[in-house]
């Protein structure tokens, strides 16, 4: 157990209900001071107990700060709202925590799944990037065929050169051939 130079609080939490981020330093940031995003109800205390129990840091200072987002329009009923404020706390640690550095090759956390949906999002953003330029929603002619439309017609057409579907299975006789005849 790590003695503290200060009084501990005695509320023991096992399970906590709450996510606390690490961001990175910013630019220009001393290597002894941690960046924390936490939820709103977290105060300094809070955030002092937890690194101290959970990770055995010790921490000499905490500072919070409330940042507040910009308004936005609701997209179910139009109106402009506020969303709730982030709140960050700047921690100043004891021993300096230097971040590593970013890896170079970044092959191994890009599988093909995120690599084809990086590149459906881009053609996306680009797609609608193109509309507010232009201002207005172009026609299904003037769009072309979707990669899942053509898909679909190329198998339409195998099929229908193939004179068949099958999948495999034996189908019960009543569905292919009509109704049973009652045995009499």
């Amino acid at each position: 157990m790590v003695v503290s130079p200060f009084r501990i609080g005695t509320k023991r939490v096992f399970l906590p209900h709450h996510m606390i981020t690490f961001l990175r330093p910013r630019g220009n940031q001393p290597p002894h001071f941690a960046i924390f995003k936490v939820p709103l109800k977290f105060n300094k205390l809070d955030l002092r107990d937890y690194l101290l129990h959970a990770y055995n840091v010790p921490v000499t200072g905490v500072r919070s700060q409330l940042r507040q987002q910009r308004p936005r329009r609701s997209k179910v009923h139009g109106r402009i709202y506020r969303p709730p404020p982030v709140k960050t706390m700047t921690v100043e640690l004891t021993k300096a925590f230097v971040w590593p550095e970013r890896p170079a090759d970044v092959s191994a956390w890009n599988t093909p799944q995120l690599v084809k949906q990086h590149k459906s999002r881009t053609n996306n953003e680009k797609w609608h990037r193109k509309l507010q330029k232009k201002g207005t929603i172009p026609l299904r002619d003037e769009m072309g065929a979707s990669f899942e439309r053509k898909s679909l017609r190329k198998e339409a057409k195998r099929l229908l050169a193939e004179g068949g579907w099958k999948n495999d299975r034996v189908s019960d006789v009543r569905f292919t051939e009509g109704k049973a005849k009652n045995s009499e």
